[in-house]
């Protein structure tokens, strides 16, 4: 029983393998190669710092809004874990992410799991949490960006009809593809341990009601909407890095929009977004701001490596620094 699951597992991820390097094709496809790397060339690589700087504060943020539910678990309020701990949990899941999409809620719920003795499901219903909240902020941000953007977004549909780019909607369909068969071989790969859910069901149901359970609800107010903000710094830091210049010079409410927008191809389920993120940014940047072609790639092949390759370094730091397993001692409450 277990071999047939094993390889659909394979499929999937074969799958979702082929899926981001078709899309990395499509975004890179018709791209002056001389001009790519002259735009990577003449970066202003100063940024580089202000943009780790950010992207790790933006991590610190979410670490510290989990902290909050973490708190809030029944059998285990009596200990509140250090900030630092959590973080270090954050980042691992961010670096399985981009080896095993998805699987990083479950890997920073089962390292801080083991290292403290908390129960798995109920920090997997925590993370639920965060990810409704952080759902509905991005509907919400993609609600005002269609608003601000109508003209220039119905211009990018535009661009990707049938007649003129039928690449782009074999790039849809396949991404609508990869979602249906990504979650139908979850649930047929979780049907053997139907037997077991009911105890998982209650803990996770637990993790869920730290929402209500918390006394501090207005840290994850304004922790939610700082971290959604320095997702935007993220975004537009890397706008001066390559001096993209449009028919207005870009702000960072745009760099926030394109944010938004991106986001979109980071939930498909490819190795880090690998692929999407690069379809859906350059056509964002080309369509609705005018970029060329080949700085939009620049752009996008940048913000995705160098998250890449940090989340892989931090994420390995933090394995040999806080590896997974008991710790000898709990932190209590400060």
């Amino acid at each position: 029983m277990r071999y047939p699951i094993r390889l659909r597992t394979l499929a999937l991820r074969l799958l979702s393998i082929f899926v981001a390097v078709f899309l990395i094709w499509l975004s890179l496809r018709g791209v002056d190669f001389a001009a790519f790397v002259e735009a990577m060339r003449s970066a202003h690589y100063v940024w580089i710092v202000p943009v780790v700087g950010a992207t790790l504060f933006s991590h610190w943020i979410r670490a510290y809004r989990w902290q909050v539910l973490v708190a809030a678990i029944p059998n285990d309020s009596s200990s509140r874990i250090p900030t630092l701990e959590l973080f270090a949990s954050v980042m691992i899941g961010y670096m399985v992410n981009y080896a095993l999409p998805r699987v990083g809620e479950v890997a920073r719920c089962t390292h801080l799991s083991t290292r403290h003795h908390l129960s798995f499901p109920a920090l997997l219903g925590t993370v639920a949490v965060e990810r409704i909240t952080d759902i509905l902020i991005l509907g919400l941000g993609l609600i005002i960006t269609a608003l601000l953007l109508r003209g220039q977004l119905q211009s990018m549909f535009e661009l990707v009809s049938l007649p003129q780019l039928p690449w782009g909607w074999i790039g849809v369909c396949c991404l609508i593809f990869a979602i249906v068969i990504y979650f139908g071989l979850r649930s047929n790969a979780a049907s053997p341990l139907r037997s077991r859910l009911l105890a998982l069901i209650t803990a996770f149901i637990d993790g869920l009601k730290t929402i209500f359970r918390t006394p501090k609800r207005w840290r994850l107010v304004w922790t939610t909407a700082l971290m959604w903000l320095t997702y935007g710094l993220m975004a537009y830091i890397p706008i001066l890095m390559f001096d993209l210049q449009s028919p207005g010079s870009l702000s960072y409410w745009d760099g926030l929009a394109i944010m938004f927008i991106g986001v979109l191809g980071i939930l498909v389920p490819t190795p880090g977004g690998a692929g999407s993120f690069h379809f859906i940014t350059v056509l964002t940047l080309t369509a609705v701001y005018g970029i060329a072609q080949p700085d939009a790639a620049a752009y996008a092949v940048f913000v995705h490596g160098a998250q890449l390759l940090l989340y892989l370094a931090i994420g390995a730091l933090v394995l040999v620094w806080k590896p997974s397993g008991p710790r000898s001692a709990q932190h209590k409450i400060a």
